[in-house]
Order: structure tokens, then C-alpha cells, then sequence
């Protein structure tokens, strides 16, 4: 859900850029910092998660990531100049940064071992969904991505009122404050289905010492697994190997020393690249796209990334399939996506001719896709479980730095 309501966002964000632009008159430097805001937001939300997740729960962080994506998502859609836009994309980015984590730190922790490959990749494959909602709703609203003026700044009033009010005549006039409440929805509904439904991680409530709750979790999943006997992990067995459990924790500044000593040292630094890289493909063409169809597209903006988005999604099951194939290993995974990438993006320069820059566009989405779920699958299993909470902040923090999109003009 959290990789659902953030690809939404993203894509959102860089749909309205160029309406923002003519209906503000933007200059480059502030629609570079409209788009870079969230992710400097997020790596602030990826400090602020290790605090929540490990002394409150995993739960709690995923509840506080949904409320801050969808509220400050939605009250984009109020903002009356760049600055209050670019203060809410602030907050949009930390609530993403709480939530993603989290997340992560949750799947080992209650996912089978030979299942977390495959589950992890399903999870990432929820942001080309978000992706592909938004496109729906850009296809929608505006397909064109032009439909703003003037007389649309004053008012607080959702701009869903106004539709229903004046129909077609105010969505064409402020089609991306429409487009700003249409990209948070997903987080409410998210927001929603997890405060009913998730349970917090058993492995963390062990970690307290709440036993009860924790036998109270596992006989919920015994019962939705349709299972005949509770599974009681090790650790709760006998208070020996609680203890035992507990002495094996490592402080921060640990497992950070852990990271940077000889034996972790290079696979560190790479993995940071590879998080770098990530990030500067699968985010920075969520924001370059809706300007490259506006300019090179055969159909119209909307449609374009609707048939994008679409495509995004065998990524997921190439890298489902890579993650539970024995003759590749990861890191030649990574290697054979990346290289792959690459040179489908020499097919989107403007030197290239027109005829290839649209199929080349819909190939670097499926490939990048795929290596981005190779990166992050492999950062969670590279690392020992000492450190591995603390590795995933680290190179996803080190990753954002990668997912400035470049401005219109430089794109």
C-alpha cells in the first residue's frame, strides 16, 4: 500500500509540474525543488522510521506514512503559490520515507524465508499500480495536460465540489487540483484497510517482551492461514533464549560500524551506487515522462502514460521470476537489467529519430522496474540481520539523493 500511494503521488507530481509552471510562471531552479523536495523529505521520514518502528512498532509507522501522504497530498491541492507547495511535497516525502522501512523491516519479519524474494518484488510491483491509477485519473481529468488558468487560486473548497457544481468547465480550468486530491485518495483507503487489518510485527512485540500479544498475532494468522496448531517461534519458548535474543541486538552506531568494517566495506559502497542509480531511473522518469510525451508522444500525455504504466508491470514478474530462478544469480541480475536500461535510453535522446523514442521509453520503464526490485530484494538479503534494518535506511537515504528529477529544460 505505501509503494501503491507513493507511485500515485509521484506520477501526480510530475503531471502538474508543467500546469504549475504555466499557471505560476515558475522559474527552472523552484519546478526543480517542487519535484526534489520529496525526496529530501523522505530522507528525513527515513531517520524518523527507524525511531518510530523500532520504539513504537512497525504499525504505528505505517499508519503515520498513509496519514501524511494522503493529508498533505491532499492539501496540495489548496496551495496558493509554490511555496505552500513545495512545504506540503515536504511532508508528502517524509510520511513516504516513515512508511517505506517499515514495510521492509515487516516482510522478513513475518514472510517465510523461501517466500520473501517473491513477496518483496510483489510489494515494490504496487508502485507501477499507483502509477497506472494516476495515469487513469490524468487520462481521466486532463489527458492533454493543459487544462489550467487563471481565477482558480482562492477557495479551500475540495475542487471535487466545483467539478460536480460546474463540470467539465472547472476541470478544465484547474484540472490539477483535481489531479493533487485524485493522488491522495489511495492513501486514506490504504490508511483505512491497514488500521483494520495489519497486525504488528510478532518478531518486534517479542522484542519488548509482550508475549501475550504476540501469541494473540500468531493465533490470528494460524486462523487465516487455516492452520491446526499455533506455530510458536524459538525465541518465546523459554525466557533463556528471550535474553539471548535481546543480547544479540546491536545499538545504531554498531551496526553502522558494522557496515563500514572490511568484511562489508565494498558490498556497502556498492550497494549505495546501486540505490543511487535505482532512484535516478524509476523516480526521475516519473517526472521527466509526462513532459516527454508532451513533446515526442504519438497519442496524448494521458494516454501515453496509461500504456507506461501498463508496461511497468511485466517488470514485476521478470524480476518475481529472476528472484525464484536458481541459474542467475542477483548480482548478474542486476548487471543484465541495468546494461539493458541503458541502452534503451539511448533510443529516448534527442539525437535518436522519432520513430524509436516511445517503444524505447516503454522498455526503459519495464527494465528499470526490474532492477529496481533486484536492488532492493538483494539489500535485504546481503546484509546480517544485525545490521540490516540500519543498511536498508542507509542506501535508500543515499538512493534518494539519485531521485532529483532533472526540470523540464533539462530534460
Amino acid at each position: 500500500g505505501v509503494m501503491f500511494a507513493e507511485g500515485s503521488e509521484m506520477l501526480i507530481m510530475g503531471s502538474i509540474t508543467t500546469l504549475l509552471h504555466d499557471h505560476w510562471g515558475l522559474d527552472p531552479w523552484v519546478r526543480g525543488l517542487m519535484v526534489s523536495i520529496v525526496f529530501i523529505g523522505f530522507s528525513l521520514g527515513n531517520l524518523l522510521s527507524g525511531i518510530i518502528g523500532d520504539r513504537y512498532g512497525r504499525r504505528p509507522a505505517i499508519l503515520v506514512s498513509y496519514l501524511m501522504i494522503g493529508g498533505f497530498g491532499l492539501a496540495t491541492a489548496a496551495a496558493t503559490g509554490p511555496v505552500m507547495m513545495i512545504t506540503f511535497r515536504f511532508f508528502v516525502g517524509v510520511g513516504c520515507g516513515i512508511g517505506f522501512p517499515s514495510v521492509y523491516s515487516l516482510i522478513p519479519e513475518v514472510c517465510p524465508t523461501h517466500h520473501r524474494g517473491t513477496v518483496s518484488s510483489l510489494m515494490i510491483g504496487f508502485m507501477p499500480l499507483g502509477e497506472l491509477y494516476a495515469a487513469v485519473g490524468v487520462l481521466l481529468i486532463d489527458p492533454n495536460l493543459e487544462g489550467t488558468s487563471g481565477h482558480c487560486e482562492l477557495g479551500y473548497e475540495p475542487s471535487i465540489i466545483h467539478v460536480v457544481k460546474e463540470g467539465a468547465a472547472y476541470r478544465s480550468r484547474c484540472s490539477w487540483r483535481t489531479l493533487c486530491e485524485w493522488g491522495a485518495l489511495p492513501a486514506f483507503v490504504f490508511f483505512t484497510f491497514s488500521f483494520l487489518f495489519l497486525y504488528e510485527s510478532p518478531h518486534w512485540l517479542a522484542s519488548q517482551g509482550r508475549t501475550e500479544e504476540v501469541e494473540k498475532v500468531l493465533k490470528t494468522i494460524t486462523v487465516q492461514n487455516r492452520m491446526t496448531s499455533v506455530l510458536v517461534p524459538r525465541f518465546l519458548t523459554t525466557a533463556s533464549a528471550r535474553e539471548s535474543m535481546r543480547a544479540q541486538q546491536v545499538t545504531f552506531a554498531q551496526a553502522v560500524a558494522i557496515l563500514f568494517s572490511s568484511v562489508y566495506f565494498a558490498t556497502t559502497v556498492f550497494m549505495m551506487f546501486a540505490h543511487f542509480t535505482k532512484d535516478f531511473c524509476v523516480f526521475g522518469l516519473a517526472y521527466v515522462f509526462p513532459q516527454f510525451f508532451a513533446a515526442h508522444g504519438t497519442y496524448s500525455p494521458g494516454i501515453e502514460l496509461t500504456i507506461t504504466a501498463s508496461l511497468a508491470l511485466p517488470g514485476v514478474v521478470l524480476a518475481v521470476l529472476i528472484m525464484r530462478w536458481d541459474g542467475i544469480g542477483h548480482i548478474q541480475a542486476m548487471s543484465v537489467t541495468a546494461l539493458a536500461s541503458a541502452l534503451c535510453a539511448v533510443g529516448m535522446l534527442e539525437a535518436a529519430p522519432d520513430l524509436l523514442s516511445s517503444p524505447m521509453a516503454y522498455c526503459v520503464k519495464f527494465l528499470t522496474l526490474a532492477y529496481f526490485i533486484v536492488v532492493v530484494v538483494y539489500t535485504a538479503e546481503v546484509f546480517e540481520a544485525a545490521c540490516r534494518n540500519t543498511a536498508v535506511r542507509w542506501c535508500t537515504g543515499v538512493g534518494r539523493v539519485g531521485s532529483r528529477s532533472p526540470t523540464p529544460e533539462d530534460s
